[in-house]
C-alpha cells in the first residue's frame, strides 16, 4: 500500500474511533482494532501485527481518555471512594492480561477479538435497555462501600480484557459498575475513563517492551499512535459536541450493526475485500 495512502487511512481509522467513542460511549480501541486490522491488515497468517495495533490503541486510548477525565472532574463526577476500589485490581490485571497476550498468536487474538466486541456489542445495548440509576436514597460513600466486591470484580476483568485484546473496555465497566455496583450512571462514565488513564499507559508500555518477543518494533507501535492519536482526539471533542444535537438513540444501533459486521469479518464468517 502506498505510505501516504495508508497514513491517511490510519488517521481516519482514529477519527473514526474518537467520533463514535464520543458520541456513543464506547471505546475508541473497539474501533480502532477492527478498523487497522481490516483496511491495514497483516503480512502473514501469524497476524503478529495485532500485537503492535495493540499496544498503539493502548496508547491512543490514554490521550483520548485524559481531557475526558477533565470534564468530569470540572463536572463533579469522580469518585475517589471509587476509584480507589477499582484502579488497584485494573492495573494489576491489566499487566496479566498483556503478559497472557503474548502467550498467544496474533491470529488467535484477532478472533478472541471478534467475539469480545460481540459481547460488548450485546452488554453495551442490554445495559442502555435494562439500566437505571439505582432509586435508593443511599448517599455516595455508603453506596460505594456496599459496592465493594462488585468494583473490585470490574477493575478484574476490565484490566485483564483490557490487557489480553489492547481494549479499553469503557462498555463492560460502565454497565458492570451501573448495573451489578449500582453506581450512577455519570459516576461510572467518570470512573471508566479515569481508569483508563491509569491502565492505558501502564499495559501500552509493557505491551511495547515484549514486541521484539513476536517480530515487531516498538518504534511501530509509537508511530501508529502517532497517526491515530491527534485524529482520535478530534473526533472526540467533535463526538462529545455532537452528543447533544444528534438523535444517539438511532446512531448507537447503526455504530452497534457496523461493530458486528467488523466481528463477523474478523472472526472469518464474512469474506469481502
Amino acid at each position: 500500500m502506498d505510505p501516504v495512502l495508508q497514513a491517511a487511512l490510519i488517521s481516519g481509522i482514529g477519527l473514526c474511533a474518537g467520533l463514535i467513542g464520543g458520541l456513543t460511549g464506547l471505546g475508541g480501541s473497539v474501533i480502532m482494532l477492527p478498523g487497522l486490522a481490516i483496511l491495514i491488515g497483516f503480512k502473514d497468517a501469524s497476524h503478529a501485527e495485532q500485537h503492535t495495533y495493540q499496544a498503539a490503541a493502548m496508547a491512543v486510548n490514554f490521550l483520548v481518555a485524559v481531557p475526558a477525565v477533565w470534564r468530569h472532574t470540572k463536572a463533579g463526577k469522580v469518585r475517589k471512594s471509587l476509584l480507589l476500589r477499582l484502579l488497584p485490581p485494573a492495573v494489576v490485571f491489566i499487566v496479566l492480561g498483556v503478559l497472557a497476550s503474548d502467550q498467544i498468536e496474533g491470529e488467535s487474538l484477532v478472533k478472541i477479538l471478534a467475539a469480545v466486541i460481540v459481547v460488548m456489542v450485546l452488554v453495551g445495548e442490554l445495559g442502555r435497555m435494562l439500566g437505571k440509576d439505582d432509586e435508593e436514597t443511599l448517599e455516595d460513600s455508603e453506596r460505594i462501600r456496599k459496592s465493594t466486591p462488585a468494583i473490585v470484580g470490574t477493575g478484574v476483568a476490565t484490566g485483564f480484557l483490557a490487557g489480553l485484546l489492547g481494549i479499553g473496555g469503557g462498555v463492560i465497566t460502565v454497565v458492570s459498575l451501573q448495573s451489578v455496583a449500582k453506581i450512577k450512571i455519570r459516576q461510572a462514565i467518570a470512573a471508566s475513563a479515569a481508569a483508563m488513564c491509569l491502565m492505558a499507559p501502564v499495559g501500552s508500555t509493557l505491551k511495547m517492551i515484549n514486541l521484539p518477543h513476536h517480530g515487531q518494533k516498538a518504534i511501530d507501535a509509537i508511530e501508529l499512535a502517532g497517526l491515530l492519536g491527534p485524529s482520535a482526539v478530534v473526533g472526540s471533542l467533535i463526538g462529545s459536541w455532537l452528543v447533544h444535537r444528534l438523535p444517539v438513540n438511532v446512531v448507537r444501533p447503526i455504530v452497534s450493526i457496523v461493530l458486528l459486521v467488523a466481528a463477523a469479518k474478523l472472526g472469518g464468517l464474512l469474506d469481502f475485500a
